[in-house]
């Protein structure tokens, strides 16, 4: 066992990953932070979710596509100011 020091900021995040009051941190973390690993160890995590739905691949086809159209592009957002040019 391990003692760690948090900033506010920190432990509130962390506490809001809590599924209920017998939810430790220790759960949390080993539930939310992924394993450092390899690119093959990422297609394994993969391979254990579930299948979409057809309704849920549609949407993210949709998404997709949506943001690939040019009038969605990040040129498109600076013109409009509604995203941060990243200049500073």
């Amino acid at each position: 066992m391990k003692t760690i020091t948090l900033t506010d900021e920190a432990y509130d995040r962390l506490k809001d990953w809590k599924i209920d009051s017998h939810d430790s941190f220790s759960t949390v973390v080993l539930r939310v932070v992924p394993r450092r690993g390899t690119l093959a160890d990422l297609l394994d995590s993969f391979h254990q979710l579930p299948v979409l739905t057809d309704q849920q691949a549609m949407i993210m086809e949709e998404a997709v596509v949506w943001a690939n159209t040019w009038e969605n592009s990040g040129a498109e957002a600076d013109a409009h100011g509604s995203v941060a040019s990243g200049a500073a």
